[in-house]
């Protein structure tokens, strides 16, 4: 008798194991259902032209760092939750269009890092020489930028607040 009703237990433990155990893959088949419609709709934020201002993205701060007829950007931003899922599924590399058309005026341009919340990008020829200074036409950045800091090869600098282009500007080289 003793014996019957222990087996009588074990079978019931097992089948809540696997109860339990189909429960489990359900919740999670769930979730990531939840989580890929999230980033569906998130997409066509991405697909967003540079009329629109990159709504999904805030550029809190850039820094425009020139040398010679050189420079290098570091972008400091912040993503909107349907952007974050977005670079969280499929990488913060899928963000290097977005820095193509913020730097479509540029001519020639390379994105060197992206991370989770900061670019690196190598700005080739963005000045010309004349005689001994370096001239930089103003270029709109496609979208706005909280804060631009400008760094002149001699280590002065220039903050702009709330712009969407770089100023017209000249230096002296190294």
């Amino acid at each position: 008798m003793v014996t019957g009703l222990i087996d009588s237990i074990e079978k019931e433990i097992l089948n809540c194991n696997a109860f339990n155990k189909m429960v489990m893959k359900s919740i999670i088949l769930a979730i990531f259902i939840i989580l890929l419609s999230c980033t569906t709709l998130g997409y066509p934020a991405f697909a967003q032209t540079v009329d629109n201002k990159h709504q999904y993205i805030d550029i809190e701060q850039m820094v425009i760092e020139f040398d010679d007829n050189d420079a290098q950007a570091r972008i400091n931003y912040e993503l909107d939750l349907f952007a974050q899922m977005y670079v969280f599924v499929l990488g913060s590399r899928n963000l290097e269009p977005t820095f193509n058309d913020m730097f479509s005026e540029f001519e020639d341009f390379r994105v060197v890092e992206i991370g989770k919340n900061h670019a690196r990008l190598i700005l080739s020829n963005v000045s010309r020489q004349s005689s001994e200074y370096y001239l930089h036409d103003s270029r709109n950045l496609g979208t706005n930028v909280d804060r631009l800091v400008i760094i002149y090869p001699e280590g002065t600098s220039k903050i702009l607040e709330n712009t969407n282009s770089t100023p017209n500007t000249f230096y002296t080289g190294k």
